[in-house]
């Protein structure tokens, strides 16, 4: 049952929900059941039985794909499928999958699971090497347009373990803090919508029968609707922001605006009472850090969960130079110690909520394609806040007083990361 809704709280969902629609043009889907995933193990097991269990078809697409054991899992659940008269399709980006080598491609092929690339890294198979800053950063799963997935988490063994685990972790295996939702109702087509159209755009035929809606649940009253986002590679994306005299002419005719993004601002100027923001790469816009401070300084409980260590430093140092401008207006920012953070959410005022690929960074939000859902549901959204809290268990929370004493070194890497964050 769905936690009771205040009339402030309602009036607020209803301005979120004017909002999303707006941005992504179209109704939010009601009648939707959500279920949290946390972490690899949860998220894992989940996606493999739904796929075990499909009948008609499944739609894989994923952005980190390696052979190794857990990979390995997945290909023959895949094949298996395949094989008993399962349409499977496995869409993968070009680098992230470059982990996934020949050998388990062909075995997969050779099963009858259909295969397509996003911008290969192949300079015989894609001559424009500029093409290799666009990536498709989406992971989502429908099968037979019952039940969708979608979030942060990748396949690859460093998914095996949850930090939460308490066996003691072989090696330096603390396993990644992430998270990934599962939807079952009417909102499942419209990730099943998204990934036939850039199935098609790969050089595929379209599905002809149909995108397998699912009706409303029953006493499920979540709103949910998928944003998602074409990203631009790096050469199309400084012609298009600011182009000089001579390059107009190669200007597209429009510039592809990050839905993710305005759907974040629209949200954080919205928001009346708290915002809390998990995120594994923040190095965002200075728009997006006014929007912030403001609502900080309106006197919101503004939160950011940020890691304490990063797998791409250049991106934790571009963010932590907007520290110091964001604990002067009441942002408060932990930082995650007990495993990598890899998840991407955002919860606002016990109303709204978004669970996807997108990082608050460049690459993300305006390079990548990006699969977002956003939800307009209090239950949903408290217990994404009960998630929150119990991570801040697990990290150290960074004082004004305490981070201008940082060191030389540090001030440095910020200074230098922040200046080329477009490029990261």
């Amino acid at each position: 049952m769905n936690a009771p809704v205040v009339p402030a709280a309602l009036e607020r969902a209803v301005w979120f929900e004017a909002s999303l629609r707006k941005i992504a043009g179209r109704e939010l889907k009601s009648g939707n059941r959500l279920t949290l995933l946390l972490d690899g193990p949860q998220a894992h097991e989940a996606q493999l039985r739904a796929i075990a269990n499909a009948q008609h078809h499944v739609h894989l697409e994923t952005y980190l794909l390696t052979d190794d054991d857990l990979g390995t899992r997945y290909g023959e659940v895949l094949q298996q499928r395949a094989r008993a008269g399962v349409k499977v399709r496995l869409m993968l980006d070009g680098l992230g999958a470059s982990g996934a080598g020949d050998e388990y491609r062909d075995a997969l092929r050779e099963a009858g699971v259909e295969l397509r690339e996003f911008n290969s890294i192949n300079p015989f198979k894609n001559p424009r090497v500029w093409r290799m800053t666009r990536r498709s950063h989406r992971k989502t799963l429908i099968v037979d347009g019952r039940v969708a997935f979608t979030g942060g988490v990748n396949i690859t063994d460093e998914y095996r373990r949850s930090p939460d685990d308490p066996t003691p972790a072989v090696g330096s295996e603390r396993g990644w803090r992430d998270t990934q939702v599962m939807l079952e109702g009417p909102a499942v087509a419209e990730f099943q919508q998204m990934f036939l159209m850039y199935w098609a755009r790969l050089g595929a035929l379209r599905d002809e029968d149909g995108c397998y809606c699912s009706e409303p649940i029953a006493d499920a009253q979540a709103r949910v609707c998928a944003i998602t986002d074409q990203g631009e590679d790096f050469v199309d994306h400084l012609i298009t922001d600011a182009p000089p005299s001579h390059l107009m002419q190669l200007r597209p005719k429009y510039r592809v605006e990050p839905r993710i993004y305005h759907a974040y601002l629209s949200a954080i100027r919205l928001a009346r009472e708290r915002i809390w923001i998990t995120q594994a790469y923040f190095a965002p816009n200075g728009r997006l850090i006014r929007a912030l401070a403001a609502a900080a300084r309106r006197g919101l409980d503004v939160r950011l969960l940020l890691p304490g260590a990063s797998d791409v430093p250049l991106v934790h140092y571009a963010g932590r130079r907007r520290y110091a401008r964001l604990l002067k207006a009441g942002v408060r920012i932990w930082e995650y110690q007990q495993a990598m953070l890899h998840a991407k959410t955002a919860v606002i005022d016990g109303v709204w909520a978004t669970v996807g690929s997108a990082n608050l960074d460049y690459r993300s939000l305006f390079h990548n394609d990006e699969a977002n859902a956003f939800i307009v549901d209090a239950s949903f959204a408290q217990e994404l806040e009960r998630v929150f809290e119990h991570d801040l268990r697990h990290a150290g929370e960074i004082r004004l007083a305490q981070w201008k004493r940082r060191g030389w070194f540090d001030r440095l890497m910020e200074l230098f990361a922040g200046s080329i964050k477009r490029l990261l």
